[in-house]
């Protein structure tokens, strides 16, 4: 007796052909918002869209929300071991950094600088309570604080 068997047909639940071309004029889709469009003729491919992932779940550097420990870099050292949190947020049309008091746990603003020559890139903040703090970038790329 012999038996033979017969592998399952794998069937790919999005046909790699059919989408690449407008059902309509034939011509190339590109892929939209959430979905592929047609740019000659305006059409919209939906066939797939729950496949797709939509743009606002994709994470970005800003929507991420991602929480940055930040080390003391300064002189003093009793502070040496003190750490504060920084994070992107959105403001307007750019990112801004939104820094907690190491001190405190408030929320901070950014201040102007004063009137001595400030280091290249550094920001001052300052919270309600009257704590100073400048993010100032390492030489290996990460920020610290002082």
């Amino acid at each position: 007796m012999v038996i033979a068997y017969v592998s399952p047909q794998v069937v790919s639940p999005r046909p790699e052909k059919e989408s690449a071309k407008c059902q309509r004029c034939k011509s190339p889709l590109v892929m939209g918002y959430d979905e592929p469009q047609c740019l000659t003729c305006g059409f919209a491919d939906y066939t797939h869209s729950q496949d797709i992932v939509p743009r606002r779940a994709r994470t970005s550097i800003v929507s991420a929300a991602t929480r940055y420990v930040v080390r003391y870099v300064g002189d003093a050292m009793g502070l040496a071991d003190q750490l504060t949190h920084v994070r992107l947020v959105r403001h307007n049309n750019r990112a801004i950094f939104d820094v907690t008091c190491p001190f405190c746990e408030a929320s901070m603003e950014e201040s102007s600088l004063s009137g001595k020559r400030p280091e290249a890139r550094e920001q001052r903040f300052k919270c309600e309570v009257g704590h100073r703090v400048s993010l100032v970038p390492r030489k290996n790329g990460m920020l610290g604080w002082r």
